[in-house]
């Protein structure tokens, strides 16, 4: 029994090639050991299959999507401007791009569910990108109060495709889940280990029961809470597994005065010189 419990225990996504020895174990015991790893098979099969039919999909889509949103594209050049026909493409490249976004959730899903994302380091100006985001989230909310307090020469070794994403997906979630007249605040802090990216902002509550699903897969907030904002982001789960690739992680806080703060901890492997002392927190 006891090998049972530890093989159930750490049978997880990435370990579903578990098995028990049923060797030396009494006969009523033994069928039992073999239905556990006959469903063990059966779930590391389907998976895989789940896995391959996400990935290969969301691969399939990648080459036609490109060409028609190529397409749509020209023929937007070509007909007159401020043409009805001209507005019609406009509105069909939208979906089209909003359709290349979804294939590519789908095949970051598949591949953070398989443990197998990639992440393809190099060295990031974590302070230029954001500061450049404090200035976009201004301009894409002008019914907000956005201030930032960015630190200067944060570079850190990280993916400088999807950590980007994952800070527009902090940022966006501020937006859409904020208040009439709310408030957006984007900073940062240097602890001995770790630079924290925090993104605060107003809200009208996350109630408690929420919370814990927020980083779900698909899991949506109350959406009679949120602002008609176009989104590409990708989503808070998949934004921790990346977060978590980096060898880092997302937390939430929220307070008494429903004010939301998500922080996206990352290693702090920063260039010599750069980070002002003053600049560095005791942890």
């Amino acid at each position: 029994m006891q090998k049972l419990t530890g093989t159930a225990r750490r049978v997880t996504v990435e370990g579903l090639d578990q098995r028990i020895s049923s060797h030396g174990e009494d006969r009523e015991f033994a069928e039992l050991i073999e239905v556990f790893n006959g469903m063990l098979e059966r779930l590391e099969r389907s998976f895989k299959q789940a896995y391959r039919f996400s990935a290969d999909a969301a691969h399939e889509l990648k080459t036609p999507l490109a060409i028609l949103q190529g397409q749509i594209e020209q023929a937007i050049h070509e007909v007159e401007d401020g043409s009805n026909m001209q507005a019609k493409l406009t509105g069909i490249l939208d979906e089209v791009r909003r359709l290349s976004t979804i294939s590519g959730k789908f095949l970051l899903l598949s591949q953070a569910d398989a443990g197998n994302l990639k992440i393809h380091a190099e060295l990031f100006n974590l302070s230029r990108v954001l500061t450049d985001l404090v200035e976009d989230t201004a301009m894409l909310a002008p019914h907000l109060l956005v201030t930032g307090n960015i630190q200067p020469g944060l570079t850190l070794n990280a993916d400088g495709s999807l950590l980007p994403q994952v800070l527009y997906n902090l940022i966006s979630n501020a937006i859409k889940y904020n208040v009439d007249h709310g408030w957006i605040r984007i900073s940062t802090a240097v602890w001995p280990k770790q630079i924290e990216v925090k993104v605060t902002n107003s809200s009208s509550g996350i109630p408690p029961a929420e919370r814990n699903r927020l980083f779900d897969r698909f899991f949506r907030a109350d959406p009679m809470h949120s602002r008609q904002v176009e989104s590409v982001g990708l989503g808070l789960s998949v934004s921790r597994d990346i977060a978590r690739a980096h060898s880092g992680d997302i937390t939430l806080k929220v307070d008494e005065e429903n004010i939301v703060q998500f922080s996206l901890f990352l290693p702090a492997n920063l260039n010599a010189g750069l980070i002002p002392e003053m600049f560095v927190a005791d942890k």
